[in-house]
């Protein structure tokens, strides 16, 4: 297509007439310049525009174009442009080889942008602004550029390019007293013009103090624009393009401002890599694209532009301004190459037009791979619709990495698009909608379920703060990471690894080791599948200890190749026929669940919230305590019980048990005797000889020894001797009444009614044989060495026999169900043989006692009234004194401790031991331990002072006959040395407390207890009262010996130092306070060295020292024989003040009691 008819006519007759030669420089001799070149060429600062003039061509054009505007650079103006501009800078070089466009294209566009067709009239009025249309057309460059002639006079204007056919336009501005070029829409910026107006033959020329910047194209203009930054933010390089090549491209760009109206999670997400096809539609509905740029000038009310993206933008134009879809145009017509920007004040984006949906905001939030997941599984309608409301708990990228190579199912298969669904929680669960435990239902619909949804179990804990941000939330055990999100329709949590999809019931308590009892059971049978595969079930699973307490012999029986459909109906028993999750067993109403096995478990709930579960059959009071798990599975839930559960489809009789125990010995003797009947859990039968006696209803526990135990008894001969059978039979069998309960779940502990009978210490009962032989009863015992049993069994009253068959160990049990649901089978490690006592064992015990109660002379009433009242008082008054011993001396005790137990070189000696514990504790830290001695004080001391005169006594009552009342030294010694014998039993354990009390804290130790009763209560766990007794023998022989050196003592200084003249009920003060104190040295003196060993024997761990002799062996062999009076200082520092107060105490509480009483 020709486009020479659409030059102006005045350019078109001027350039015909134009020879391809260049003018002369020079201008004519008349006095008025006849051409724009003359006015160029006469005025010096001009030189280098003409320059450029010629080198583009351009000087024949300008001499023939009539009634022109040429703004003109000067020289200054060009030489400070060609600084900033490298091609102006080498055509002013003349270096031809550096220019690489042959033609000067780009050069002759920018001296066309300083042309106009027409001469302007300069505005009288300021500040007023004239928009212009130059000479320059802009079109697309040749790239690269080439040598060969151009297809047209290059010099030639032609009217096309990427304005549509429309020439740039540039604007002119009266402001400040001067004249601006290339302003902007408001008058401001541009260049000023320098030079006065020179008029020509052909037009004017206005120098101008810069050369005028050509508009670049769109691309560069929103690149340059301040208020555009955000767009340049998400523009990529495709939309770059766009606004580069795109001609005739109007744009209606929001300024930074505007994008804040989006939510910044949109906006983070149309800054991701993700957002590219809704950029470009963003951009195209702010783009208009026709024939025609859409100047500001184009404008009239009730225009309507249609947008790239399809969009219609409404323009209204007032005396204000012009307003886009009610926008405010805040800045019109920013000039480009390509076009025209016009800023606005919001978006353009019709309502609906941008769907941002969860999906783009899981990608734009590093959930990529999650994302792609969902994809390869078809379930991008999740994440697709925005309509929907869901919970989303996505693992972000770096999480999921983690589970690529080893843990996600392979991409596109079944089981990965049940794992993502499981992702997905229907509504919107914000965390104060969440509460711990609750279960929550995912699009996961599960066929184990009838296709119901599968749920989610959620925990939350409460964090610092009240607030519900503050909560730390997991979901299936998955913690939540960061904060959560909040879309429209959608919250997203952020959740620390993938979610796996409950699996069946065998599987997922698979990893609870404390059910694999009853797991193991299951697999021994064929129901594994059953319950993998049954529907809609809530399995109830014993934990480990439940065998235990079930009994071993019901465990055996029930675990025997020979029992499998007892353990089969056991097993469907605790699976119940639908879904109960922990919230419907706790507080709904329900109290009866059929099972699969086919019969009912009945629920009871108590008043303080537990729950019992009472069995279709078992035994008498069977119940189990539940314990609500919730652990999910793909057909239901599990939950947790404390004990097995038997189904009335089970019958457990004393012959099942025997069988379970492998008795088949004592089976065989019971049937040879009779009793067969007994082992079938039935009455005796109508010919029998026991029939009639009151045993039909009476349920049976069988003795039950083991085969073993038969070894050393001739069989034969025992069966053959029917009446010694018989014996030994009945001795074995215990008639079992039914026993009583407290008719309330809430009081019954579930735990301990599997045995045939309440085994406790010393408890008896009658057997078969009772009503026939005084020895007929036996009793059981509690054996404190458990490592092989818990109780023994015995013949109650048997003795002589040296134990060999007349008890026996427990070795186990087992209950039946039959009769009245009581009874059952306890093995035993020996057989029980009747017991037959020769006659001087059964007659000389009591003849003695007769006869030494004969010979006893009583004593009267007023004498056993007197005695009383003497023991209480020298009760009390021990007790008084020891009070005040321990506040006195408890410092000094616990610094003499300290100094006894502390590794070689702790302490430099008692100031230290003082010194570090003080700085350690303060004050309090030395009375640590004064508690135990204080709660002890009052039995020791009492019992010490009570033992003391009794044993005075009783030292009288051996000594009828002599002369004196007065006890000679020696016989004060003994009776202080008795005194200590029964003390002991209250001062060992007291001792053993206090010690360990006392030695918390010592050197590197922390303290572990946190007072006297949790001191008793671990010793009594470590080793029974065997530890709490440890350093009896030790204590003995401390108190022993400085007892007696202790009363001894202080009954003569007493006496030396009390005239004779006095009375006994004078209460000479510093008598009792010398002789108490010298007491305390006296006994101190003798009883350091056991002290030493008792304390060391009383802290040392469990196992330290086998005893007294080697707790001395390894102290004198590790810190020599000087060891044994360690603490000595401290303890004599402490004799005196503590006993004299002691004494003191004593003797005034005594005579206040004596007053009283």
């Amino acid at each position: 297509m020709r486009l020479w008819r659409y030059v102006p006519l005045s350019i078109w007759f001027a350039i015909c007439g134009v020879s391809s030669s260049q003018l002369p420089w020079h201008a004519s001799p008349a006095n008025k310049p006849r051409t724009l070149v003359e006015v160029l060429n006469r005025d010096e600062d001009y030189s280098l525009l003409l320059s450029l003039l010629q080198r583009t061509l351009l000087i024949p054009t300008l001499n023939k174009l009539n009634g022109s505007t040429f703004f003109a650079p000067t020289n200054d103006a060009i030489k400070r442009r060609s600084e900033k501009d490298s091609l102006l800078q080498r055509v002013l070089e003349g270096d031809e080889l550096k220019v690489p466009d042959n033609v000067q294209e780009e050069l002759r566009q920018q001296l066309f942008y300083h042309l106009l067709n027409y001469t302007i009239q300069v505005p009288p009025v300021e500040p007023t602004t004239q928009t212009l249309k130059t000479l320059h057309f802009p079109k697309r460059s040749i790239d690269p550029p080439t040598r060969e002639p151009p297809p047209s006079p290059p010099w030639l204007p032609i009217p096309e390019g990427t304005l549509g056919g429309e020439p740039q336009r540039l604007r002119l501005t009266s402001r400040d007293e001067s004249l601006w070029v290339g302003t902007d829409a408001f008058g401001q910026g541009g260049v000023e013009v320098v030079k006065s107006r020179t008029d020509a033959s052909n037009g004017v020329v206005y120098g101008i103090s810069d050369m005028l910047q050509v508009p670049p194209s769109l691309a560069h203009v929103v690149g340059n624009e301040t208020s555009l930054s955000y767009l340049r933010k998400i523009l990529t390089p495709d939309l770059e393009d766009f606004l580069n090549e795109t001609s005739c491209l109007s744009l209606f760009m929001p300024v930074d401002a505007a994008w804040e109206s989006i939510d910044p999670l949109e906006r983070l997400y149309l800054e991701s890599e993700f957002s590219d096809d809704d950029r470009r539609r963003i951009l195209g509905m702010h783009s208009v694209v026709e024939d025609n740029v859409k100047w500001v000038d184009s404008f009239a009310s009730s225009t309507k532009m249609t947008t790239k993206y399809g969009s219609v933008l409404d323009v209204e134009v007032s005396s204000k301004g012009a307003t886009i879809n009610g926008s405010e145009v805040l800045q019109p017509d920013v000039y480009a190459s390509n076009g025209v920007l016009h800023l606005v004040s919001t978006l353009l984006i019709p309502p609906g037009a941008l769907q941002l949906t969860p999906e783009k905001y899981l990608l734009t939030l590093n959930c990529t791979s999650f994302v792609s997941l969902l994809h390869s599984v078809n379930l991008t309608h999740l994440v697709n619709n925005s309509d929907h409301r869901y919970t989303i708990l996505a693992p972000k990228d770096d999480v999921l990495s983690f589970f690529v190579d080893d843990g996600l199912p392979k991409a596109g298969s079944e089981e990965l698009k049940q794992m993502l669904q499981y992702h997905f929680i229907p509504g919107i669960w914000t965390p104060k909608k969440l509460d711990h435990g609750a279960l929550l239902e995912t699009e996961l619909h599960e066929p184990g379920l009838d296709d119901g949804r599968q749920v989610l179990q959620v925990e939350v804990h409460n964090g610092e703060k009240s607030a519900a941000d503050s909560k730390h939330i997991s979901f299936g055990g998955a913690g939540v990471i960061g904060d959560r999100v909040d879309l429209n329709n959608t919250t997203i949590y952020f959740i620390s690894r993938p979610l796996e999809p409950p699996v069946d019931p065998l599987q997922a308590a698979l990893p609870s080791l404390d059910l694999s009892s009853f797991l193991a059971a299951v697999f021994s049978t064929s129901l594994a599948d059953v319950i993998k595969k049954t529907p809609r079930t809530t399995f109830l699973i014993p934990r480990n200890s439940a065998f235990k307490r079930l009994g071993r012999l019901v465990s055996d029986h029930l675990l025997a190749a020979s029992s499998k459909a007892d353990l089969e109906n056991v097993i469907l028993h605790h699976v119940i026929d639908s879904v109960r999750y922990s919230k419907s067993l706790v507080n709904e109403s329900q109290r009866t669940f059929p099972t699969l096995e086919g019969s009912d478990l009945q629920l009871e709930r108590t008043d303080n919230g537990s729950v019992f579960i009472r069995a279709s059959g078992g035994w008498a009071d069977m119940q189990s305590a539940l314990y609500p798990q919730n652990l999910l599975t793909k057909t239901g839930v599990i939950h947790e019980v404390s004990d097995l559960m038997i189904p009335r489809t089970v019958e457990l009789n004393v012959g099942k048990l025997m069988k379970a125990a492998k008795a088949t010995t004592m089976a065989s003797l019971i049937t040879k005797a009779g009793f067969d009947w007994v082992l079938n859990g039935t009455a005796p039968p109508g010919d029998s000889e026991w029939a009639g006696r009151g045993l039909d209803g009476a349920s049976w526990t069988v003795l039950c020894p083991t085969d073993d135990s038969f070894k050393e008894f001739n069989l034969t001969e025992l069966v053959g001797n029917q009446e010694a059978l018989r014996s030994v039979v009945s001795q074995h069998l215990i008639p079992t009444p039914p026993l009583s309960t407290s008719g309330g779940s809430s009081a019954v502990e579930p735990n301990n009614n599997n045995r045939p009978l309440p085994l406790y210490d010393l408890g008896t009962y009658s057997t078969l044989l009772t009503p026939s032989s005084a020895y007929g009863d036996i009793v059981f015992r509690t054996l404190e060495d458990m490592s092989d049993s818990e109780y023994m069994v015995g013949i109650k009253g048997a003795r002589g026999t040296d134990g060999k068959t007349d008890w026996a160990r427990v070795l186990g049990w087992g209950r039946t169900t039959t009769g009245s649901g009581t009874g059952g089978v306890i093995q035993v490690d020996r057989l029980l043989v009747p017991y037959h006592p020769r006659w001087w064992i059964e007659y000389g015990p009591p003849s003695f006692v007769g006869a030494v109660g004969i010979g006893t002379e009583a004593q009267s009433p007023e004498d056993n009234k007197n005695l009383a009242a003497e023991n209480v008082k020298s009760f009390i008054a021990g007790g008084f004194g020891g009070v005040c011993a321990v506040l006195v001396g408890h410092p000094f005790d616990l610094t003499k401790t300290r100094l006894q137990t502390a590794a070689a070189g702790q302490y430099t000696g008692a100031v230290d031991v003082v010194r570090k514990a003080l700085a350690r504790d303060g004050i309090t830290g030395m009375y640590r331990g004064i508690v135990p001695p204080l709660l002890g004080v009052t039995p020791i001391f009492a019992m010490s002072f009570w033992a003391y005169d009794a044993s005075k006594s009783l030292i009288h009552a051996f000594t009828p006959n002599r002369t004196s009342e007065t006890l000679s030294t020696l016989e004060l010694a003994t009776a202080g040395f008795l005194s200590a014998v029964p003390t002991t039993l209250v001062t060992a354990p007291v001792e053993r407390a206090k010690v360990v009390l006392q030695v918390q804290g010592q050197g590197t130790s922390s303290t572990q207890y946190k007072g006297v009763v949790d001191v008793m209560r671990h010793l009594y766990r470590e080793g029974g009262m065997r530890s709490i007794f440890r350093g009896t023998g030790a204590t003995l022989a401390r108190d022993g010996p400085g007892s007696a050196a202790y009363f001894a003592a202080y009954e003569v200084t007493k006496k030396f130092l009390i005239s004779k003249e006095s009375t006994s009920g004078d209460l000479n003060l510093g008598a009792i306070i010398f002789a108490g104190g010298t007491a305390g040295v006296a006994m101190w003196s003798l009883a350091i060295p056991p002290d030493v060993l008792k304390s060391r024997l009383q802290s040392a761990p469990t196992g330290t020292y086998s005893g007294l002799f080697d707790c001395f062996r390894k102290t004198v062999a590790q810190d020599g024989i000087t060891a044994l009076w360690k603490g000595f200082g401290p303890a004599m520092a402490r004799a005196f003040p503590a006993n004299a107060a002691t004494f003191l105490g004593v003797e005034a509480s005594r005579k206040l009691l004596d007053g009283l009483f």
